[in-house]
């Protein structure tokens, strides 16, 4: 016969119904504490000084890239003006210190001894640079403080193309003996290009 002892006032079968209600509790507190803290790791700022601020949404911020102005797709070109207008413009600017130059060269008188022995070494330069050699002269004269090379450009490609290698003969022609300033004048609608070099100790003044 089954009988329950006097001496236990807590019967067995009530222990085993309280035991799976606090296993479920623990499990439901550990549970809810991530998420809870979770939850307040994405209030940025939320609580401020003992405020309630409502969190913030998060946009996406899409950068705005201005396009470039049309007259900076050439970059020699001024700006507000098209190419054909900016060439034209480049043209002037370049006729008008072809002139001056002209100018200034016509009137000086010709140091002829001087004139002759330089103009005989320019020459020789031109001969022995295998760049200058491809160049086409019109002409080639000094008078007193300075001498003009002029030759045929026809294209913008000619006239690059004759002033680098110009430049590079006078810094090597004999070791750099006819080394000097020198300056390009432009008269692009005609195709040609006046290289002036300067006597020794004399500069240009058209510029």
């Amino acid at each position: 016969m089954n009988r329950h002892s006097p001496n236990n006032p807590f019967p067995l079968w009530g222990a085993l119904l309280v035991l799976p209600l606090l296993v479920l509790a623990i499990y439901l507190h550990f549970k809810q504490a991530p998420a809870q803290k979770g939850a307040e790791l994405t209030l940025d700022n939320s609580v401020v000084q003992g405020e309630v601020i409502a969190p913030r949404p998060i946009e996406t911020i899409n950068p705005i890239v201005p396009e470039a102005p049309a007259a900076l797709a050439d970059p020699a070109a001024p700006v507000g003006l098209d190419p054909e207008a900016a060439r034209t413009a480049v043209q002037q600017v370049e006729n008008s210190v072809y002139e001056r130059a002209t100018a200034m060269f016509e009137r000086e008188p010709v140091d002829v001894e001087w004139a002759a022995a330089y103009e005989q070494s320019l020459r020789a330069m031109f001969a022995q640079h295998q760049g200058l050699q491809r160049v086409s002269i019109n002409s080639i004269r000094c008078h007193t403080s300075m001498c003009r090379i002029e030759v045929f450009t026809p294209r913008d490609a000619d006239a690059d193309f004759f002033t680098a290698m110009f430049y590079d003969g006078l810094a090597n022609f004999r070791a750099g003996e006819l080394n000097a300033e020198a300056a390009i004048t432009r008269r692009m609608e005609q195709g040609m290009t006046s290289v002036y070099v300067a006597r020794k100790d004399h500069t240009l003044g058209f510029y």
